[in-house]
């Protein structure tokens, strides 16, 4: 049987670490967390029903045992050096597979070693309830890949590791596969992080918003002369309000990390995320106002000067394409 080390147990990793038809093994450095995972049982909701599933949960590297095919990598940018650093010291893991939001793949493979990532594309999202019970909030699966777009033996096997959470997919095209991610994470995360909403709220309240975001990421996408794949079964260059309304039949009710953390007070992944296309706009000498107006909001919330609030989705739409950039 396949064994999987899933570091983080948040919401995707603690329900993906669940649903795997797998030797699976838990590392997360919350002890409440763990120790409720291993009895009674990590408890998840889905689709209205609730499942308890036990877990081999630890929370130190040294606790491990053995090797391991797969380490499904969940916790988010700001911890991946703590997180993986002891785990290649260690050893023992055949290739590492990042699951998380942004761009973080080139900086994670520079931590565990050239030709050792591979990239999972979430297509689904959860919520953190309280220690050892978490939500599904939507539905849905992955695409998975290769960073030099080969599909080899462990590509394929990762598709088929994954299929008992969500379908999952191989993709020869890692790059687009990431930037088209990209636009839902800048669009519909960095929009509900500043509103306070889930994503329901976000397209109801700020339609504008939505859509200069995902343009402007597009317009990053393309500048990059990247081929950008399909997500949520929308095409990116044909996004409009048909599309945005029947992918919000199956996400509105996602409630995602970014505001979660504000929530909690923690730092967020903005930097990586709206940051990721501003920083590519720059390199490019394309303005990016929208994504700068977001990056500008979540850090001043971060530093507890604004709050979460919809009327921040209205100073977004209202960005100055003039605004400068620095090149």
């Amino acid at each position: 049987m396949t064994r999987v080390l899933v570091v983080g147990a948040g919401a995707i990793g603690g329900i993906t670490a669940a649903k795997l038809d797998a030797d699976v093994t838990v590392l997360d450095a919350n002890a409440e967390h763990v120790a409720r995972m291993g009895d009674p049982g990590l408890v998840y909701e889905e689709e209205g029903a609730e499942h308890t599933v036990r877990l081999n949960a630890v929370t130190t590297p040294e606790e491990l045992e053995g090797e391991f095919d797969f380490a499904l990598v969940a916790v988010k940018a700001p911890f991946h050096h703590a997180a993986l650093e002891p785990l290649v010291a260690r050893g023992g893991i055949g290739a590492f597979v990042s699951l998380g939001n942004g761009l973080i793949q080139d900086r994670m493979e520079g931590i565990v070693g050239a030709g050792n990532l591979l990239a999972c594309v979430v297509e689904w999202g959860g919520s953190n309830v309280a220690p050892g019970r978490l939500v599904r909030d939507s539905l849905g699966g992955h695409m998975v890949g290769e960073l030099d777009g080969a599909v080899r033996d462990r590509t394929r096997a990762l598709a088929a590791l994954l299929e008992p959470v969500g379908p999952t997919r191989v993709s020869e095209n890692v790059r687009g596969m990431i930037w088209s991610k990209l636009l839902i994470n800048t669009t519909f995360t960095g929009l509900s992080a500043v509103s306070g909403l889930r994503y329901g709220g976000v397209a109801e309240q700020g339609p504008e918003a939505v859509f200069a975001l995902w343009a402007e990421g597009v317009a990053v996408g393309d500048a990059q002369e990247l081929e950008l794949e399909s997500i949520h079964e929308t095409n990116p260059h044909k996004f409009d309000e048909t599309e945005l309304a029947r992918m919000m039949q199956s996400m509105a009710n996602v409630r995602p990390s970014m505001l979660q953390d504000l929530d909690a007070g923690r730092a967020t992944e903005v930097d990586v995320v709206n940051g990721g296309i501003a920083g590519r706009g720059r390199e490019l000498g394309i303005a990016t106002p929208y994504n700068d107006a977001v990056v500008e909001l979540v850090h001043s919330m971060e530093r507890g000067e604004r709050s979460p609030e919809p009327r921040w989705l209205r100073y977004v739409s209202e960005a100055q394409t003039t605004r400068a950039t620095d090149t």
